[in-house]
């Protein structure tokens, strides 16, 4: 054990003040693996008609540990393999379906204040990441 894993076992002793190799170790998952996510149906479509929840966000795929997975690789993976088939089985539903107007004001103003978010970011030209 201490071969393998003595960096770590040091670590924890640093931390805890507590020798690892004579007392159990308190280990628990942290905070944020026990968080959750959003339920989905098998099409990635949440309760709500219409809002798809793609990536780690979901919790069908993760269980209650949101975080079990790459989530670059999960956002790739449901946005280019599983909503291209999902999305249109809820689209067909809705070609009867009139269009929504957008001449409201209330369009406009949305619109507007992300544009208005999107240029000041975009303005930034940040040197660094």
């Amino acid at each position: 054990v201490a071969q393998k894993y003595g960096n770590l076992f040091q670590m924890y002793e640093k931390i805890v003040d507590e020798n690892p190799y004579e007392n159990p170790m308190m280990i628990f998952p942290a905070i944020h693996y026990t968080m959750g996510g959003i339920w989905v149906d098998y099409e990635l479509q949440t309760s709500v008609k219409g809002l798809f929840c793609i990536g780690e966000a979901n919790f069908s795929d993760h269980g209650a540990n949101r975080l079990g997975a790459s989530a670059l690789m999960q956002g790739l993976a449901d946005g280019y393999f599983v909503l291209p088939y999902t999305i249109q089985n809820y689209l067909s539903d809705q070609i009867g379906v009139p269009r929504m107007s957008t001449d409201l004001p209330e369009f406009a103003e949305a619109e507007k204040k992300v544009q208005d978010k999107i240029d000041r970011l975009m303005a930034i030209q940040g040197k660094r990441s």
